[in-house]
């Protein structure tokens, strides 16, 4: 018998690796694992608002420097797409108590970086200023703008000002600060002291997410960013996309001035944002293709019955799940816009792999590796930054969704509402039009938007209407209205 972590291993009749239970049981074991987190009795607080990570055996916290800034924003990612796919709103509170402690313990408006919120904290305590490789009173750029957009997401599912609010006083300190930037200089610094404005470490190459916020501000009409962002992604294109120095994310992680590391995580994440605009790119297919490769290439593992593990990175080379089902979220969504099977199979098996991580308990293990990492479980690594990736692969992936029960795998705008009843589903957005799919458990008979009938069509164009794919109980939606109600036997 052969075991990954606690799980036998399933092999199909050509000996590839198989999912140890479904992706939609893996969604939900963690998810419940976090509405049930265990709470520190010495001061009442949630796990997951004063640490990084926890032991499982026996369950216990475990004392290395917490990351709340990155954490809850892959928070708020997991939220926008776990409560449309699940109807699950308690998230929502568990999500806004984390935005607001965050704020709470934001750096003083005296500081040289104001107002913006601290990347690491020492452990055990639910008060953020800084720790480890960071050090105290200091920062990462890259998370203020990470969590940044994460708020102004909060306030687009909420309808609460004060989130918008402060997503916008993030951008205006970083629009302050921006700086040409070079091969060895990010427009940014990765670490920054906040009381002096000092670098601490200059170059990280995760700047993904402060083109998103900056372009989410401009859609909601919340300043002009447009020169800021238009000057992060030339930059971008400039450097890490021609010279692959993907390096620069994890808050433990020891400086490294010499830009020696390599991780994949700004690599993936700059090739989902190509994949999901990429009406921008004429190029998208090659520079998606070839940011897929590069990480598979520098950071993938031995393949394990056809399935390639995926290493966090250079300087902490252990194979890790959320890192795999990254990746595996990135080969599904090629393969869905390009028709490439072998990127198909490629993402069904990683994630294969991946899903070994969770267990029946709740508890999902970073790794594999003994003695630390298969019985070591991060609110990034093993929920936050890892339960989205298999949405989104069920979205890519549809048949891979379960045929049991209704759900909406994706959504182009903000869900603000949701409600699954037998053959029929309501729910609202934070903005007229967008495209939502379903796989759902019955055929639509009438679609509602707005309280006005919606058509039925051959395939999706520019006018709202709807599709419907009674192999895969598929549907594609386009509703150019708010509030949709539909129907079916």
């Amino acid at each position: 018998m052969i075991f990954i972590n606690a799980h036998e291993i399933v092999l199909d009749k050509q000996e590839r690796l198989e999912a140890w239970t479904s992706y939609d049981r893996v969604v939900h074991l963690a998810m419940d694992f976090i509405k049930n987190c265990p709470v520190d009795p010495a001061n009442g607080l949630p796990w997951y608002l004063q640490y990084s990570c926890f032991w499982t055996d026996p369950l216990r916290p475990t004392i290395w420097p917490d990351n709340p800034a990155g954490k809850f924003a892959w928070a708020v990612t997991t939220l926008l797409k776990y409560y449309p796919y699940s109807g699950d709103a308690s998230h929502i509170q568990i999500v806004r108590s984390m935005l607001d402690r965050l704020w709470d313990n934001r750096t003083p408006g005296h500081f040289a970086w104001p107002d913006v919120p601290y990347a690491s904290a020492h452990p055990s305590t639910g008060i953020y200023f800084g720790s480890r490789a960071d050090g105290e009173y200091a920062t990462e750029p890259d998370k203020i703008a990470q969590v940044g957009k994460a708020y102004v997401d909060f306030f687009e599912m909420t309808g609460e000002n004060k989130y918008l609010e402060i997503g916008s006083m993030c951008a205006k300190v970083l629009a302050q600060k921006i700086n040409p930037g070079d091969e060895t200089h990010s427009p940014w610094p990765f670490r920054v002291n906040v009381i002096d404005g000092s670098p601490v470490e200059e170059y990280t190459s995760h700047w993904i997410p402060a083109v998103r916020l900056f372009d989410t501000l401009g859609r909601l009409g919340v300043g002009d960013y447009r020169s800021i962002r238009d000057q992060v992604w030339a930059w971008i294109e400039k450097y890490p996309l021609k010279n692959n120095i993907w390096k620069g994310y994890f808050e433990d992680i020891r400086l490294d001035p010499r830009n020696e590391n390599r991780d994949q995580v700004s690599a993936l994440e700059t090739a989902r944002f190509i994949l999901q605009n990429k009406v921008r790119f004429p190029d998208w297919q090659r520079q998606a293709k070839g940011l897929l490769d590069w990480v598979k290439a520098t950071l993938g593992g031995h393949s394990f019955y056809t399935a390639i593990p995926i290493h966090e990175q250079k300087f902490c080379y252990f194979p890790m799940g959320s890192h795999t089902a990254r990746f595996a979220s990135l080969s599904a969504l090629y393969a869905e816009q390009t028709g490439d099977v072998l990127y198909r199979e490629q993402a069904i098996r990683s994630f294969n792999w991946a899903s070994y991580m969770a267990n029946d308990d709740g508890t999902v293990t970073v790794g594999v590796d003994r003695p630390d990492y298969y019985n070591q479980c991060w609110f990034t690594d093993g929920y936050f930054d890892y339960v989205p990736h298999f949405i989104d692969g069920m979205a890519s992936l549809p048949e891979l969704a379960p045929a049991d029960r209704d759900h909406m795998l994706r959504s182009s705008t903000v869900v603000q509402e949701i409600s699954y009843q037998p053959n029929q589903i309501s729910y609202r957005t934070a903005e007229s039009g967008g495209v939502q799919r379903f796989r759902l458990t019955f055929q639509p008979v009438h679609v509602l938007a707005d309280g006005k009938p919606l058509a039925q069509l051959k395939m999706l164009g520019a006018e709202p209407g709807w599709v419907f794919d009674s192999v895969c109980n598929l549907l594609e939606l386009q509703s150019g209205s708010r509030e949709v109600h539909l129907t079916g036997r």
